[in-house]
């Protein structure tokens, strides 16, 4: 399927996935687990009536996120998730737009890094590029 552990990129590695409830996003840091990498970059958005704080929690506290809205009505602000994301220790770069995220993330990421990109079916599917 499309979206689902897609690889979009090496050097760095680039992965979307459309994981968006607690045990797909439980599969992917499985996943995610198995690769060796310098940095994680995690482009991450959600819909608003999804388990947040419980996937939040289950999120690496060492990443690099970007948080992003997918253009839909039920997408959670990237203000509001950075907001959310900050008390359960989640550290990153607001940028609403989904594809601008992702721009950032590859600016920042380097060469080793790991760019993961995810959170919402809704996010995957407005990567230019998949």
């Amino acid at each position: 399927l499309k979206g689902r552990w897609q690889k979009l990129g090496e050097r760095p590695l680039i992965i979307a996935d459309t994981g968006h409830n607690e045990g797909g996003v439980k599969e992917i840091l499985h996943q995610i687990a198995t690769i060796k990498f310098n940095q994680l970059h995690v482009v991450w958005g959600m819909v608003k009536d999804k388990e947040i704080s419980q996937i939040l929690n289950l999120l690496p506290r060492d990443a690099k996120y970007y948080f992003c809205a997918a253009k839909i009505p039920r997408a959670m602000s990237a203000s509001t998730l950075s907001e959310m994301a900050g008390l359960h220790g989640l550290k990153g770069i607001v940028e609403e737009d989904v594809n601008k995220a992702f721009q950032l993330a590859r600016k920042c990421a380097g060469p080793s890094d790991f760019i993961f990109i995810g959170g919402s079916t809704f996010v995957v599917a407005e990567i230019d590029e998949l």
